[in-house]
């Protein structure tokens, strides 16, 4: 027992005085919004270790893979040279989307199926079945929520690939990371929460006391900012502003989705009011401290009063020009940062000026995607704790406004595409809703009645032909 106690005083005198000094040294440089570039090196180091891991991997496998690729194209080589040369080599592969429907026309009018008039048949639903059988096999929409899959590994075992006994290199390697992540960057981290959100909390009761005046809104600024830099050290982020002569001053301004994290990321750079689902538990803290401060807006996402209520606040803020930017997610839910799911259209029936944005998160350091049906918002919080970093890249990209003659759908669809193109995500018309409800019934309806359609046609020539023939 004497022992032990004589360690945990030894352990005690030589991390506390560091640990200590790397906590005043945070509070007192966020205090001044300053900063040494400590993240900056440290992401670059890790990215050193990165690489000089992966390195051992295909050291370790690059033969072994070699070998399976030979094999592989010697198989491939002797199948095609038992084919018919005159074989479609089109009719060889497993799936094919021509002249398939695997999602929701857009254009009613494109469908050139219709003229198929022949007589009906079993094999008439052959095409449905096998279009059933491809989104199962190679289903674009619920692997957008999941994690996103890594091509070299990042020395976490919660990613897909786990090679920490591989060789004794990369065991050193992953237990110092273990040591470093759990035993000294986490409790870091962990005061760092917990003292910022008191200085969040005390700082918000006292501008929110304040009467309404220019100066009220300055100091909001102020301490916004401030409060949300601050508690991004508890998460070691590391954030690229691109393009910050289009940052938002008023209006709307819309981003893709893949975590509650991107309120602090957009948050450490410029002050929003919010609009979102009104949160219990740790969000709720957060919430409510903002709101004493700001005209945030918060609603029940399954009360309809609500969400007239909230297009109605929204139109009347936008029309302020006092207000702050209202900063809304119109995904409506998490998607893993390799997408952008459909937009909901009541954002864009406002009107005013929308200022998109693109966010794309680095998941080599620490996925920040929040699968929130599988993880509670504490359990994620603890994710991104002790995750290496969350290194994310942000493009504001210039305003836009609604065409004439357009509609909010196409407004919302536009937009989208241009945050798709600025972030490399792939452009998806898929409602992100389908993460917890079943396909829209119209949807479903849209293919019957295309089929009885096509049914119908085929029943009207069949009764003209028996008529001639009598």
């Amino acid at each position: 027992m004497a022992v032990t106690d004589a360690l945990f005083t030894v352990a005690l005198s030589v991390l506390l005085p560091p640990f200590l000094l790397v906590l005043v040294t945070v509070l007192v440089l966020a205090s001044l919004g300053k900063s040494l570039g400590l993240r900056q090196k440290y992401v670059q180091f890790l990215l050193k270790v990165f690489e000089d891991g992966n390195r051992i991997l295909v050291k370790k496998f690059g033969r072994q893979r070699m070998a399976q690729k030979e094999e592989e194209q010697q198989h491939a080589h002797e199948d095609t040279d038992d084919e018919d040369e005159d074989e479609d080599p089109s009719s060889t592969d497993v799936i094919s989307r021509d002249k398939l429907i695997l999602r929701p026309l857009l254009d009613k009018d494109n469908n050139e199926r219709l003229d198929d008039t022949h007589e009906f048949g079993l094999g008439d639903c052959l095409d449905y079945i096998r279009t059933g059988m491809e989104a199962i096999v190679d289903d674009e929409v619920t692997k957008r929520f999941s994690a996103e899959e890594l091509t070299s590994w990042n020395f976490l075992t919660r990613t897909n690939c786990q090679y920490e006994f591989i060789s004794v290199r990369l065991t050193i390697f992953w237990v110092v990371g273990f040591i470093l992540r759990y035993f000294l960057l986490l409790p870091l981290r962990i005061l760092i929460l917990i003292i910022g959100m008191v200085i969040m909390v005390a700082s918000t009761y006292i501008v929110g006391c304040l009467p309404e005046s220019k100066m009220k809104k300055r100091l909001n600024n102020r301490v916004s900012v401030f409060c949300f830099d601050f508690l991004s050290g508890a998460l070691s982020l590391v954030c690229t502003y691109h393009n910050q002569e289009n940052v938002p001053l008023r209006g709307i301004c819309v981003a893709n989705h893949t975590t509650p994290i991107d309120v602090l990321v957009l948050a450490c750079d410029n002050t929003y009011d919010l609009v979102g689902q009104r949160h219990g538990g740790f969000l709720g803290i957060f919430q409510r401290a903002l709101s004493r401060a700001s005209a945030h807006i918060w609603f029940e996402r399954s009360e309809s009063k609500d969400r007239y209520a909230v297009a109605r606040r929204l139109r009347e803020h936008v029309e302020d020009p006092e207000k702050l930017p209202i900063l809304i997610f119109p995904e409506g839910t998490c998607i893993n940062n390799t997408s952008v799911m459909q937009f909901k259209k009541g954002t864009f029936e406002v009107g005013g000026i929308i200022y998109p944005v693109a966010i794309k998160y680095d998941p080599r350091f620490g996925d920040a995607f929040w699968n929130s049906s599988r993880d509670s918002m504490v359990s994620y919080i603890y994710m991104m704790m002790t995750s290496w970093a969350i290194v994310c890249d942000v493009w504001y990209l210039p305003p836009m406004t609604r065409k004439e003659g357009e509609s909010s759908i196409e407004f919302a669809n536009r937009v989208k595409a241009e945050i798709a193109r600025q972030g490399g995500l792939v452009d998806l018309v898929w409602d992100g809703g389908l993460k917890r409800s079943a396909p829209k019934k119209e949807w479903k309806e849209q293919y019957q009645q295309e089929f009885s359609r096509r049914l119908k046609v085929q029943n009207v020539t069949t009764v003209k032909k028996e008529e001639k023939t009598e």
